[in-house]
């Protein structure tokens, strides 16, 4: 099980509301949990983010969720592989956002040689 707590502000240069350029900023909290089954390699992952905005003139709270479903499987001399769906909802919206995300990640580590 794991957590996390991340502070975001996030600046768009050329996208502008009336006085200079949006900027949005965020506090996220993210849970994680994962499962290792004995026998298996596909040991599930599962995480939950809600991200909490702030601004200036404008309407503070939590702005939207996600909810993330993954496994990795280790390929032995050639990396990771990473395979997730994420279902992401924006929150206090008449007509709120919906993204169904399948996402594929591959990580290669490279060994240092000893001298």
């Amino acid at each position: 099980m794991g957590y996390r707590l991340r502070y975001q502000n996030k600046n768009e240069l050329g996208v502008s509301y009336d006085e200079g350029d949006y900027s949005k900023t965020n506090i996220r909290f993210k849970t994680s949990l994962a499962y290792n089954f004995s026998n298996w390699k596909l040991d599930p992952k599962f995480s939950a983010e809600i991200f909490n905005k702030f601004q200036e003139d404008e309407e503070n709270g939590f702005s939207k969720y996600r909810l993330t479903l993954g496994t990795d499987y280790k390929i032995k001399n050639f990396g990771e592989l990473c395979i997730f769906y994420r279902y992401e909802r924006e929150l206090n919206e008449d007509y709120p956002d919906l993204k169904n995300i399948l996402g594929l990640k591959y990580t290669y580590s490279f060994k240092r040689k000893k001298k």
